[in-house]
């Protein structure tokens, strides 16, 4: 990072710097082995590597363009022997160091965490989302998102906003609505799920291969008949043959991440690219 964007960035590098010390103290120094502060690690190791990008993407990504729009200073950074385009591309370098150096250090106190979890009798979560490569593709996809609504809405406050709206929802979109279907899944017949796989979804088939969702079926034999096996008798007389269970087998999971980290390195490169093109062509037409 040169000396000049030191100067400039280096309220908002030291912040997250400090909130990311701050919350590896309190992890690392957390005992893991009572039910409560279990359950409270569980919650920091599932929000903080989001929140952080979240972090990244409001306050380093959104403003870094729309700054120098709302306080004028363009006019004297960027020049014909500066084009906003050069500056832009510097900056974001310069930036991404300490975005991937922090998220490294998010990513090595989230995995030490969760092995000193598993070493306790409690089961611990799953580590989907702490796979590092994808980790860095979200929070570098999320910096970008918020570079290109800053060049586009050229206001601080604004683009502040729409991107915690926009990345919020792009990661809620991705973790629980894309992510089961990334991969064809498995269909178990009549069995139980299994542990340690991924749940896509759920439901019966009728003698026609017809899928009706759970809840459907279990409010017409369900609640008539408590007892299991008349339950098993109504569901032979509405014409249900057959229970399903769509699954990501635990086989998959390195695929799934694959291509969830792939689709978020393209958005990044596509986001990036496009601010670059806007600037470009601001600098064309003025």
């Amino acid at each position: 990072m040169t000396w000049l964007t030191w100067r400039i960035e280096r309220v908002k590098v030291l912040v997250g710097a400090a909130l990311v010390l701050i919350a590896a103290a309190v992890l690392l120094t957390l005992n893991v082995n009572g039910p409560v502060t279990m359950t409270g690690a569980r919650v920091a190791l599932t929000l903080g590597p989001p929140a952080f990008a979240v972090v990244v993407a409001v306050f380093w990504g959104a403003p870094l363009v729309a700054r120098e729009y709302e306080q004028r200073t363009h006019l004297v950074l960027w020049s014909q022997d500066r084009p906003a385009t050069r500056w832009l591309a510097l900056r974001v370098a310069h930036l991404l160091l300490p975005v991937v150096v922090l998220m490294f250090v998010v990513n090595v106190v989230a995995r030490l965490t969760l092995d000193r979890m598993r070493g306790t009798a409690i089961q611990a979560m799953p580590d989907y989302d702490l796979w590092l490569p994808l980790q860095l593709a979200t929070v570098i996809a999320g910096f970008a998102l918020g570079v290109l609504v800053g060049v586009l809405t050229r206001n601080v406050v604004l683009s502040m906003g729409i991107t915690l709206v926009a990345y919020a929802a792009l990661r809620l979109y991705v973790g629980v609505i894309a992510r089961p279907h990334l991969l064809p899944p498995l269909r178990l017949l009549d069995k139980v799920r299994p542990l340690d796989v991924m749940f896509v979804a759920g439901g019966y088939l009728d003698r026609d291969g017809n899928e009706l969702a759970a809840s459907a079926v279990q409010s017409v034999c369900v609640g008539e008949h408590p007892v299991i096996a008349a339950q098993d008798q109504c569901l032979v007389a509405h014409g249900i043959v057959r229970s399903f269970v769509d699954i990501q087998p635990a086989s998959r999971l390195t695929d799934l991440r694959l291509v969830e980290f792939g689709g978020y390195a393209v958005l990044a490169i596509a986001l990036l690219a496009a601010a670059w093109l806007v600037l470009r062509r601001r600098e064309t037409t003025r």
